[in-house]
């Protein structure tokens, strides 16, 4: 059986004599105690991961990293690290996982496992929306492990190329299949057209955000749960307290923010296109957590996308604003403005076409 576990007194004999074979740096991980003597492991080494871990002992410009091996039955393989958080120089640089595995055992699956049982580590520790790795560029076989794993690549240099991979979670946003499987059961209890809405603008999203050097899972999650508020029945503005409470009971609060924001494209109640349909408890929080919020990058995308989306697919944005103006008598004209602000900032910032991007001619929801 493959697992990974903690560095811990318990294994200090097999645990020391892996970090001593280790290499002092291989493949851009290194190792202070390649070669260290049994005494200094027990005394030195396992208390200095183990206070690292929690954030004790650091030295200056470190954050908290815990470490674990790989093992397979009773044989140590391989060793991970993940440091809990980024600061600038991890963010440009080595990132939040650290990996290696024993010469013996490379080509055997064991990077690609290790990689996945360290994500989902990850995923409790790490806050950060995506997972950052770094790889040399003479490492394919490492770069494999973490495109199998999810990765993609966001920038290369002469050296190294830097991967992502997304982090979903508890205290963030749901990975894909529970956000799919989300939408599934709301449309369940409240069936029409907004599924597929809710399709096209994650789907919109993601294509942006791969040009746009955002997350693309959770763009595609947001696009996806932007309307799960309509769970609750056919409502107007009480679809965004709805989705909003809802997103905050499962302890997503990513998702939450955008039930919230993608209606206020200028982050005011007062351009809200439909009927006030809220109790006075629900129009206060609209109001005051939309007055704490600093619109964010996949605020604005999701704003973006929710203007372009249809329950058949892709729709022009002046189509989709006069679609929408048609059937409820008005558009506030700072959210029609604001939305072709929107059109062109993200057009700018992929440098090509909104519709090219989101495969307008093409696309159409399962």
């Amino acid at each position: 059986m493959i697992y990974l576990k903690k560095a811990c007194p318990e294994d200090l004999e097999k645990e020391w004599l892996f970090v001593r074979d280790m290499p002092e740096d291989e493949n851009g991980l290194t190792n202070a105690w390649h070669n260290v003597s049994r005494e200094d492991f027990e005394a030195k080494a396992l208390p200095q991961m183990l206070v690292f871990s929690e954030g004790r002992g650091l030295p200056e410009g470190y954050v908290p990293e815990t470490s674990f091996f790989l093992w397979d039955n009773d044989t140590i393989v391989g060793q991970f690290r993940i440091r809990h958080f980024l600061c600038e120089s991890l963010r440009t640089g080595a990132g939040h996982i650290g990996q290696f595995i024993a010469r013996p055992f490379r080509g055997k699956g064991y990077g690609t496992e290790g990689l996945r049982l360290t994500l989902e580590e990850a995923h409790r520790i790490v806050p950060e929306d995506e997972i950052y790795l770094r790889v040399l560029r003479d490492n394919p076989a490492s770069l494999r492990i973490m495109i199998k794993n999810g990765g993609r690549i966001v920038q290369e240099d002469d050296a190294h190329y830097y991967v992502r991979i997304a982090n979903p979670g508890k205290g963030r946003y749901p990975s894909v299949k529970e956000a799919e499987q989300l939408l599934a059961e709301a449309e369940q209890c409240n069936p029409g057209p907004w599924g597929n809405h809710s399709r096209t603008a994650a789907h919109c999203a993601e294509k942006i955000a791969l040009y746009a050097s955002l997350c693309p899972e959770k763009a595609y999650v947001l696009g996806l749960l932007h309307d799960i508020g309509r769970k609750f029945g056919k409502r107007h503005l009480g679809h965004v307290s709805d989705g909003y409470s809802y997103m905050t009971r499962l302890d997503y609060p990513d998702a939450a923010r955008i039930c919230l924001t993608h209606s206020f494209n200028e982050m005011k109640m007062e351009g809200y296109i439909g009927q006030w349909d809220t109790t006075e408890e629900e129009t206060s929080l609209i109001r005051s957590k939309l007055a704490e919020t600093v619109p964010d990058d996949y605020d604005l995308l999701i704003q973006l996308c929710d203007a372009i989306s249809g329950a058949e697919g892709v729709m022009d944005i002046i189509e989709r604003m006069s679609d929408v103006r048609q059937r409820y008598g008005s558009y506030d004209q700072g959210k029609w403005d604001r939305n072709l602000e929107l059109k062109a900032l993200f057009e700018k910032r992929m440098g090509r076409d909104l519709y090219e991007a989101v495969e307008k001619s093409t696309f159409h929801p399962a």
